[in-house]
C-alpha cells in the first residue's frame, strides 16, 4: 500500500470527490478546508438550505488523489457533520431566555419586562420614578 501524497492539493481549492457505495457512484465538488496528517477536511456550502456541511476523509481511505479529484475506497463514506454556526437562529432553551448576566451587579438578574401593551417609553418612566434615597435593603444610599 503506497502512501498518499497530499502535497498535490492546496487548502482552499475545489476537488471532485468520488464515492462508490453499495454499487452506486456519486461525485460532489467540495472545497478543501484543512489538510491534516491523517485526514483531509472538506466543506460543502448548501446555499438553498443555508448550511455548511463538513466532510472528513481519512488518508487511509483514499484510492486516488490528484489536484482535481479524489476517489474514496469502495463502500467507505466520508464522515459528515454540520457546523455549530448552523444552529444560530434556533430558539434557546427556556432557562437562558428568562435570565441574563448583569454586569452591574456581577450576577444573574431577572429581565425587566413591560406589561402587555405598554411601550418602552412607559417602561422607562416607571423605572425612573422609583426612589433612589433607600436601597432595596432599606439602607440610605450614599
Amino acid at each position: 500500500m503506497s502512501k498518499i501524497d497530499v502535497s498535490v492539493i492546496q487548502q482552499g481549492s475545489f476537488i471532485h470527490v468520488a464515492v462508490d457505495y453499495m454499487g452506486k457512484k456519486a461525485t460532489k465538488e467540495l472545497k478543501v478546508c484543512r489538510i491534516k496528517a491523517r485526514s483531509i477536511l472538506f466543506i460543502e456550502v448548501d446555499k438553498p438550505n443555508r448550511k455548511n456541511i463538513f466532510r472528513k476523509v481519512n488518508l487511509k481511505d483514499i484510492d486516488l488523489l490528484t489536484p482535481t479529484q479524489l476517489h474514496v475506497k469502495k463502500d467507505i463514506l466520508p464522515t459528515k457533520w454540520e457546523s455549530a454556526w448552523d444552529a444560530i437562529g434556533t430558539s434557546p432553551s427556556p432557562s437562558y431566555a428568562r435570565r441574563h448576566f448583569s454586569n452591574h451587579s456581577k450576577g444573574w438578574a431577572p429581565v425587566i419586562k413591560a406589561p402587555m401593551g405598554a411601550s418602552m417609553d412607559a417602561l422607562a418612566v416607571s423605572v425612573s420614578n422609583r426612589s433612589t434615597t433607600n436601597s432595596a435593603a432599606g439602607f440610605p444610599m450614599v
